[in-house]
């Protein structure tokens, strides 16, 4: 009988132990924010305008594009968030929409070296996204 209250004590105490650590393993993961905020934004205008040396008015109307493309996305996203599939292809499609508009304004040796951060961005992502897949 003793044997038996002992070993529920202990299973008990495991299964307590076992869902703190899982809880504070799960929300205490730093949160990824999906989309930048207006100063993240900023900040990667400033970089691609150093970059491709934007002239004024052309700094000013990517940063038009840009701020406009993740108000439209954000809406987007929400719009979807319970399907995965259409929020993929959502940004997909708005990311593509952009990078043409932005081409639209640029010199060909803009256009070149855009292609080219474009393409850095990509390659970044993908090497996140599989170190990702790794953790799982």
């Amino acid at each position: 009988m003793q044997a038996s209250n002992r070993l529920i004590k202990y299973t008990g105490l495991f299964c307590i132990i076992m869902i703190f650590t899982l809880v504070g393993t799960t929300f205490g993961q730093p949160q990824r924010r999906a989309l930048p905020d207006s100063s993240q934004i900023e900040v990667m205008m400033d970089t691609l305008a150093a970059k491709l040396s934007f002239s004024d008015s052309v700094k000013s109307k990517v940063n038009e594009i840009y701020f406009a493309s993740f108000v439209e996305l954000k809406k987007a996203l929400d719009k979807n968030r319970s399907d995965f599939r259409a929020m993929r292809n959502t940004r997909r499609e708005i990311t593509e929409k952009r990078e043409k508009d932005v081409k639209t304004l640029l010199n060909d040796n803009q256009k070149e070296a855009f292609e080219k951060i474009i393409e850095e961005q990509r390659n970044k992502m993908r090497e996140r996204m599989r170190g990702q897949r790794r953790q799982f």
